[in-house]
């Protein structure tokens, strides 16, 4: 009896917790909309009506809404005075632009400093890491042989920049967008072919020699 109490315990628990989680975000976004809507709706009509869910019509619809404008160029071009007007306050700066960070590799990939997926022998021989390209090359030198590659260890705003050379990197048959569903899902997210190599079945790489960029 023991142990069958814990197994169902253990078994309805996550479900508990998933339905609080569930509520408590159903609650948050129909709440402050949803209550005005159904006082416009008892005003209107003249009954104790209350519709739950209201709210959360309404936000999806308000969402809708503004991604279907922001891809207006008239519309987005306020969106960027206000981001300008937002940009003049100190602690909201601050604070919008640490969560445009946050959003933007869900939202606009482009924007993203990245221009290629590469896979490196790092940090050390027999380690291999998937990496983002920063700059193709580390300095103003044509001939300079090395290229900087950000290697994330959460999400794409921590990491480490490295200095490798570019015969010490393979690229990658794996998009910016893939790269990023890879690193946010901790390597859980991909098929067979986002690790395979470009131009070569057999991987051959040097021994990286690695410089931390001042």
């Amino acid at each position: 009896m023991r142990q069958s109490f814990l197994t169902g315990l253990l078994s309805l628990l996550p479900l508990y917790i998933t339905g609080r989680i569930l509520l408590f975000l159903f609650e948050m976004v129909d709440g402050p909309l949803g209550a005005r809507i159904n006082a416009l709706i008892q005003n209107v009509t003249g009954t104790a009506i209350h519709v739950p869910g209201l709210g959360l019509i309404g936000t999806l619809l308000i969402v809708l809404g503004v991604g279907w404008l922001a891809r207006i160029v008239l519309f987005r071009r306020v969106l960027e005075m206000v981001e300008e007007l937002i940009a003049q306050v100190p602690l909201v700066s601050s604070l919008y632009s640490a969560s445009r960070q946050i959003m933007l590799p869900f939202t606009d990939q482009s924007k993203l400093p990245f221009s290629q997926v590469i896979l490196a022998e790092y940090p050390m021989q027999g380690r291999y890491t998937v990496g983002l390209v920063a700059k193709e090359r580390a300095s103003d030198d044509p001939e300079d042989p090395r290229m900087v590659v950000f290697f994330p260890t959460n999400h794409l705003h921590l990491g480490y920049p490295v200095v490798l050379l570019r015969e010490d990197v393979q690229r990658l048959d794996m998009t910016i967008e893939e790269a990023i569903k890879f690193f946010v899902s901790c390597g859980v997210v991909g098929n067979d072919n986002l690790l395979r190599w470009q131009g070569r079945a057999i991987p051959a790489f040097h021994h990286i020699k690695t410089e931390s960029i001042a």
